[in-house]
C-alpha cells in the first residue's frame, strides 16, 4: 500500500471518528449522519440508542419472546454483541437442522462475534491468516422455537405511520415503537457513483427514499436490508447491481426507466408502479409480489418457494406468464403458467382438487400433452395383458388365427384403444365391457392430445 493510499484511509478512519463522537449521545441525528457512518461505527451508535429498546420492546409485545430467549440461555447482551437481531429471529433458510450458533471469532488480537448456521471451532488459516474459533452458544431461532410450539408470530407488524408518503414519514411496529428513521432523502453516493457507506440496515425507516442514476459499491461494503419498510421508493433513470431484502414492506415502490440486476427479495410484500425497465436475474422468495409491471424487460426472474415461507403469489405467478410470453420465452411462460395452475390446485378443496389433481397428473394442465402418450402406451400394453388372460372370450372372426397369443392380444388391444375395430377379432361376455371402456379412454386421449398440442395460449 503506497503512502497516498494510506494517507486517503486515514482521513476516512479520522472523519468517520470525528461523526461518531458528533452524534453518539444524541438520540435522534439527521439520517444523513448515519447513512455516511461506518458499518461498525453504526452499529455502535444503534447498541447505544434503539436496539436495547427494541429487545425491550420484543420482551413486551411478541409472542413468548421471553421465553424463547429463557429457554435458549440467551440474553440481550448475547444478541447485541453479533450486531445483528435478525439471524435470531427468522426461519433458519435451507436446512432441516434448526440449530444456530453463536461463534467468538480471533483475529491477531480483534474479537468478533456473530450467528454461524454450522458448527465453526478450531482454527483455521485463510490468506496468511490465522483464525480462532469458539463455539460460544447453541439456539433455535424465535420464529422456529415458536413452529415448533405451532404458534406463528408477525414480527414487522405496522399498524401506525405519522405523515404517510411524505420525506419526515414515521413508521411504527405494534403501534409504539418508533422505528429508526433513514428514508426521505437521495441515497448518498460519491461523485462517481458508489455508495459512501455499506450497511447492514434492520428495523430502519427507509420510507420515501430516492434511488437515481449509477449507484455501485465500493471497499466499504454493500446494502443489506432486513425487517425494514421501504414504502414510497422513489427510482428513476437507475442503475444498480446486487440490493437484498428480506422481510420488508416495500409497498408504493414508483420505478421508471431503471436497469436493475440481481435483487433478491425473501418474504417481502412489493407493491407499486414499474415501468419501462430492465430486470435482470430478480429472485423472489415466498412474501407477496404484486406491482404493476408495464413495458419492461425480464431475465432471468423468478418467484421461487421456501418451505418456511407461505405462498401468496397468484398475481406475480400471472404477471411474469403474460410478460414472458409477450417476450417470445415460451419456456419460461410454461413454467409460470404450471406454478399458477399448481398455485390454484393448492387452494382448492374437495371434487375441484380432485380434478385439478387429475388434470395435472394426466397432461400437466394442457402444456404437457405428451405425457397423454405414455400413459396411452401403458394402457395399451395393461389391457393387452388382460385380453390374454381371458383369450377365450375373444372370437376368431378371419385371418390365419390358431390361438390368441400375447402380440394378437397387443394387437387387438391397439385396434380398440383407437377405435380402428378391422373385425377379424372380436370380444365376447364381459369382455365386450371391458373393449368398450378402453375404446373411450383411448377417444378421449385422442381428443386431448390434439387439443393439448393445438392450444398455445398459456
Amino acid at each position: 500500500m503506497n503512502d497516498f493510499r494510506k494517507q486517503i484511509l486515514q482521513d476516512i478512519e479520522n472523519s468517520d471518528k470525528e461523526l461518531f463522537e458528533k452524534i453518539k449521545h444524541v438520540s435522534n441525528p439527521k439520517p444523513e449522519e448515519l447513512w455516511q457512518l461506518s458499518q461498525k461505527r453504526f452499529i455502535e451508535w444503534r447498541k447505544r440508542h434503539d436496539l436495547p429498546k427494541l429487545l425491550k420492546h420484543f420482551d413486551e409485545k411478541l409472542l413468548l419472546f421471553k421465553e424463547w430467549k429463557h429457554d435458549n440461555k440467551l440474553s440481550d447482551k448475547h444478541i447485541l454483541n453479533t450486531g445483528k437481531i435478525t439471524p435470531f429471529l427468522e426461519h433458519k433458510k435451507l436446512s432441516k437442522k434448526k440449530k444456530l450458533f453463536i461463534i467468538e471469532q480471533t483475529l491477531e488480537d480483534r474479537i468478533s462475534t456473530f450467528v454461524c448456521f454450522e458448527k465453526l471451532e478450531g482454527t483455521k488459516h485463510e490468506i496468511g491468516k490465522e483464525y480462532r474459533f469458539k463455539v460460544l452458544k447453541e439456539f433455535i431461532s424465535y420464529l422456529d422455537w415458536l413452529k415448533e410450539r405451532n404458534k406463528t408470530e408477525k414480527i414487522l407488524k405496522i399498524n401506525l405511520r405519522h405523515a404517510p408518503n411524505h420525506k419526515s414519514e414515521k413508521v411504527f411496529i405494534q403501534s409504539n415503537f418508533e422505528l429508526l428513521k433513514m428514508g426521505g432523502i437521495h441515497v448518498p453516493v460519491s461523485g462517481f457513483g458508489i455508495l459512501l457507506k455499506g450497511k447492514y440496515l434492520e428495523f430502519v425507516n427507509l420510507c420515501g427514499l430516492k434511488l437515481t442514476g449509477e449507484i455501485s459499491y465500493g471497499e466499504f461494503g454493500s446494502l443489506d436490508i432486513s425487517f425494514s419498510a421501504c414504502d414510497n421508493w422513489q427510482a428513476d433513470n437507475l442503475k444498480m447491481t446486487l440490493l437484498d431484502f428480506e422481510h420488508c414492506s416495500i409497498e408504493n415502490l414508483r420505478m421508471t426507466n431503471s436497469k436493475i440486476q440481481q435483487w433478491s427479495f425473501y418474504n417481502c410484500e412489493i407493491g407499486g408502479d414499474i415501468k419501462d425497465t430492465q430486470l435482470s436475474q430478480i429472485t423472489i422468495f415466498g412474501g407477496l409480489f404484486k406491482p404493476v409491471i408495464k413495458d419492461c424487460t425480464l431475465f432471468y426472474c423468478d418467484i421461487q418457494k421456501d418451505r418456511c415461507l407461505t405462498d401468496n403469489n397468484l398475481y406475480g405467478y400471472q404477471v411474469l406468464k403474460k410478460i414472458y410470453a409477450d417476450q417470445g420465452d415460451d419456456k419460461k411462460a410454461i413454467e409460470y403458467f404450471m406454478k399458477e395452475n399448481e398455485f390454484i390446485r393448492q387452494q382448492s378443496r374437495g371434487f375441484k382438487f380432485f380434478t385439478r389433481s387429475i388434470s395435472k397428473l394426466y397432461w400437466g394442465y394442457g402444456r404437457r400433452p405428451h405425457k397423454i402418450i405414455y400413459y396411452s402406451i401403458v394402457l395399451i400394453f395393461f389391457f393387452a395383458l388382460v385380453y390374454y388372460l381371458n383369450s377365450n372370450y375373444i372370437s376368431i372372426n378371419a385371418g390365419n388365427f390358431k390361438d390368441i397369443s400375447i402380440w394378437d392380444s397387443l394387437y387387438f388391444s391397439i385396434t380398440a384403444f383407437t377405435t380402428l375395430g378391422f373385425g377379424d377379432l372380436s370380444p365376447s361376455g364381459g369382455l365386450r365391457i371391458i373393449t368398450s371402456i378402453e375404446a373411450f379412454i383411448g377417444l378421449l386421449n385422442m381428443g386431448f392430445l390434439i387439443a393439448g398440442y393445438a392450444n398455445n395460449k398459456y
